[in-house]
Formats: structure tokens, C-alpha cells, sequence
């Protein structure tokens, strides 16, 4: 398979990042099984959301019938490009509707992995930018990961299946005065719009464009067109059909942690513009493998409570459900501080009645997974099957605790 040159900026964070893909890759289509295996290492017993009361706002949403119901979920690799998100997807759009693909990045332009379902290209010099690297000058929002073009005119495709046609795309971009003139042109119909044109009128950096049909396809262009401007930079893309239905937003990022998120520039300011009914965050794994000197449990549970508080106040009457990381190696012996990670954010979901889902519970040591061929080869990751498990588990969990909401209300 021919490699793909990635920018230097895109060396691994932490061993618990996915390696980077090529465009042949991402033009592979993939099949997921969304039905559950048995395994006898899973207690299905134990697969429950606990307080699970506090997601009742939730679940009256999906009660009610309204139009569109929005799932904004966010993790770290475990989530960027693995079937976790598409079985999710997958499952509550059967039970409420396709409204869309949701939000999307240009991976492949950024330089790494990407949803087999997301295509993108560039003739032009990106700078990809993880949040998981504060050091690196670009600024990042609601997508997690930066592109960055210095060009006088730079352009980007991205192209999505068909069962995610789109009228409606939001654009999140930097508007900081230096940028450059953007503009967004369906390639199917030949439409042009200029971003600037349709800003939102509660944040200069967002633009929310209406096509006239349908598309698949779209070009976003940056133009030079006066001397202070020095930049076109892309925080993400949501697209949406607007149909009756549910978007399942799926915000993963390679070794990022919940202080990454955190400290993004935009970011949490951003999440209010996907109309979230639920917050999902799968994290943690990152945390585990940090060094002695920054493995700090006070820390970590301070960083885990300033990311949801900040969370909550652009967010203040959605629920959040915490899932902790199932158990994975490090130098080839099950990493100890997994499971120190789970604890802390288990309690802190206890002392702030935040709904969670302990993955560890439900499935235990780590050789459960190795035993049973669900580890990738870094003992680290889990391949597709294994994501396709914890997709199921997660589903399940959350529909078993939505029936039983309904039968008392």
C-alpha cells in the first residue's frame, strides 16, 4: 500500500494514538455488524447506565417526537475513525431517523485518520493541528482537529455517502480579521456561497449555509483579496439534511484528554451550535498513560471537573453521560492506572449526579479482550470487532434505561 507523506506536526502523542491512513484507505468502504456477539467475559447483567435518572431529559426528547434530535459525543482515538460511532449511529437512526451525517472534519487533508465515510482532498499545503497539541500555533474548535492554509488561494473537497445528502452545512472557521475571504461551492449543482455572507449573529467565526438541493459534495475555497489577511483555518463542518430524525455527532481525537478539549480555544463555545440533547465523553485512556511525574489523581479529577463545568455553561440543561475506558496493556501488563482512571471519574459522577457507564464493569481485565481476539496488536487499541462490541454494549445500555423511562412516564 502507498504511504502517505503526513506533516511533521503529526508525529504520535501518546502510544494510544491510531496510525495515520492514506487516501486509498479512506475510500475503502467497511461493513458493521450492529448485531451483539455473545462473550462470556461480558455480564450483561452489569451493562447499565448508573443515575441513570439524570438522563431523563434525555429521553423525554426522544419520547416527544421532535423533529431533530442531536447527539453530540466525544472521545479521544477510541472514537475518531472505529466502529463505535458507526454502530451508534447506525442503531439510533433506525429507532429515530436520519437527519444527517452530523459534524465531520477533513481528516485526510489534516493528515490523519479518518470515518471510512468522510472523503477529502487538496491540491494545496494543510496544516493539521490535534488538540492534544497546545504547543502548535493554530487555535482549535468543535471539530478537535485544525487545517490551516498560508496560501494566497487554497481550496478543499469533502464528499460524504449518499445516505448523508445535505441542504444545510454550518462552517466553523476562524474569523479573526486576517482571514481570508472563504466561500463554499456545491460541486453538484454548481452553487456558489460566500461564508462571510452568512454569519451567524451569535459568533463572527460561524457560518451557517442553505443549498438549494441536496449534495454530496462541496468545495470550500480561501482567497487573498486584501493585505492583512494571512490565513483560511477550518475547525469543522456540520452538515445536515433537515429531515425528521437524529444526528449522532462524533468528535474523536487521537491522544487527546479532557483538559484538551478543556483548553481549546473555541471549542466548548462551539458545542452549543449542534443542539445537543445529550454529551456523551468517552476519556481517559490518554490519562493513564501519562508519565509518573504528570500521573497525578487530584489533577486529573480537577481537569475531568473544569471541562464538564465549562461544558455545562454553554450547555446548561443538557445531560451528560461519563463512560469510562475498558482496561488495556502497557509493556505488555495491564495498565493499573485504567482502572485508577475509572475510579475518579466515577466519582466524580457520583458527587456531581452525572449519569456513567462503566465499561470496566461490564467486561473486566484486559486479557478478556486479548483472549478473545478483540485487541489490536499494540494491546492498546481494539480492533474492529472489539469496537463493534463496545458500540453494541453502550447502545444497549442506553435503550434498556430509555424503556424503562418510558414505561413510568
Amino acid at each position: 500500500m502507498k504511504k502517505l507523506k503526513i506533516s511533521k506536526i503529526f508525529h504520535l502523542f501518546l502510544p494510544v494514538c491510531f496510525c495515520f491512513v492514506c487516501g486509498k484507505c479512506q475510500t475503502e468502504q467497511k461493513e458493521y455488524s450492529t448485531e451483539q456477539k455473545k462473550y462470556s467475559f461480558v455480564q450483561d447483567s452489569l451493562n447499565v447506565i448508573h443515575n441513570a435518572e439524570e438522563l431523563n431529559g434525555f429521553f423525554s426528547v426522544l419520547k416527544s417526537g421532535k423533529k431533530q434530535i442531536n447527539i453530540l459525543h466525544i472521545g479521544d482515538s477510541h472514537l475518531q475513525q472505529s466502529p463505535v460511532s458507526v454502530v451508534l449511529r447506525s442503531e439510533f437512526q433506525k429507532l429515530f431517523g436520519n437527519a444527517g451525517r452530523g459534524l465531520i472534519v477533513p481528516y485526510h487533508v489534516a493528515g490523519t485518520g479518518s470515518p471510512h465515510d468522510i472523503f477529502s482532498s487538496s491540491a494545496n499545503k494543510w496544516e493539521g493541528k490535534r488538540n492534544c497539541k497546545p504547543l502548535l500555533p493554530q487555535a482549535n474548535g468543535i471539530g478537535g482537529i485544525t487545517i490551516e492554509s498560508k496560501d494566497s488561494v487554497s481550496a478543499f473537497i469533502i464528499e460524504l455517502t449518499e445516505d448523508y445528502a445535505f441542504t444545510k452545512m454550518t462552517v466553523f472557521f476562524e474569523n479573526d480579521g486576517k482571514s481570508h475571504d472563504l466561500q463554499a461551492k456545491d460541486l453538484l449543482t454548481g452553487q456558489i456561497v460566500s461564508l462571510k455572507d452568512n454569519l451567524s449573529k451569535s459568533d463572527s467565526n460561524v457560518a451557517v449555509i442553505q443549498f438549494q438541493k441536496p449534495t454530496t459534495k462541496v468545495e470550500i475555497s480561501g482567497k487573498k483579496t486584501e493585505p492583512n489577511q494571512t490565513h483560511t483555518t477550518i475547525f469543522g463542518i456540520n452538515t445536515e439534511n433537515e429531515q425528521k430524525g437524529l444526528i449522532y455527532h462524533s468528535i474523536g481525537v487521537n491522544g487527546s484528554e479532557y483538559f484538551h478539549y478543556d483548553t481549546s480555544k473555541y471549542f466548548n463555545e462551539e458545542t452549543p451550535f449542534l443542539n445537543p440533547d445529550l454529551i456523551i465523553i468517552s476519556l481517559g485512556t490518554n490519562e493513564a498513560f501519562r508519565n509518573n511525574i504528570d500521573f497525578d489523581e487530584k489533577r486529573i479529577k480537577k481537569e475531568v471537573g473544569s471541562f464538564i463545568t465549562h461544558l455545562k455553561e454553554y450547555n446548561p440543561v443538557v445531560p451528560f453521560l461519563i463512560t469510562t475506558p475498558a482496561n488495556v496493556y502497557k509493556d505488555k501488563v495491564e495498565n493499573p492506572r485504567i482502572k485508577t482512571v475509572r475510579d475518579i471519574l466515577i466519582s466524580y459522577c457520583k458527587e456531581n449526579h452525572i449519569a456513567y457507564w462503566d465499561l470496566q464493569e461490564i467486561t473486566g481485565k484486559a486479557e478478556n479482550w486479548k483472549n478473545n481476539d478483540l485487541l489490536n496488536k499494540d494491546l492498546i487499541h481494539f480492533n474492529d470487532y472489539g469496537y463493534q462490541l463496545q458500540g453494541n454494549l453502550l447502545f444497549n445500555a442506553i435503550m434498556n434505561s430509555y424503556k424503562e423511562y418510558t414505561a413510568t412516564h
